[in-house]
């Protein structure tokens, strides 16, 4: 009876593993990763506010808005600004005019070979990162940012807009992301 959602993937140069488990039958949290090239990955972690069937609609939203933006990526013509990306999700929940809802997301552009992983934040500034050389987990604050839905991103944009930062991660070193949930279980 217990639900139990993993699954993995790896190159040469990565591997990922992800484990799900809602609150409920449906929820808002979301965790994708694509392979755009021989180099790049997008990665998302994002967790609605709010549970069930609402959270889930917007989660959908989310999710679709990141398949779209990243299913004809080129470095040569996106290049590190995800930060675009974060605004129309921005945009897109703060025009719903939902009350009380709003989602605190994580967008990675993870280069496989240098290592250099550039994250655009709303509302989830926070990056877990085990540093092998040092054998300890370290944490990593990006800057602080509304959530998504919260204000319009001309009103963000005012207080520095939504910022892509990036972090070194070397070989060995091992990425968390996870949601509330975790911390709540």
């Amino acid at each position: 009876g217990r639900k139990l959602t993993c699954g993995q993937a790896s190159d040469d140069n990565i591997e990922f593993f992800g484990y799900y488990e809602g609150a409920r039958g449906v929820s808002g949290d979301y965790f994708d990763y694509i392979k755009l090239d021989e180099r790049y990955y997008a990665i998302i972690k994002c967790d609605i506010a709010g549970k069930g069937v609402p959270a889930a609609l917007i989660m959908v939203e989310v999710a679709t808005l990141f398949l779209d933006y990243f299913k004809d990526w080129k470095f040569q013509t996106h290049g590190f600004e995800i930060n675009r990306l974060v605004s129309r999700i921005n945009d897109l929940i703060e025009s719903r005019g939902f009350k009380g809802r709003f989602a605190a997301f994580t967008l990675c552009l993870l280069d496989s070979i240098t290592g250099e992983a550039h994250f655009c934040n709303a509302g989830d500034n926070i990056i877990n990162v085990y540093d092998a050389s040092l054998q300890k987990m370290k944490e990593v604050v990006l800057t602080e940012v509304s959530a998504a839905g919260v204000f319009p991103t001309f009103m963000i944009d005012m207080k520095g807009g939504f910022k892509v930062e990036t972090v070194k991660l070397n070989s060995g070193d091992v990425l968390f992301l996870y949601t509330d949930g975790i911390e709540e279980a």
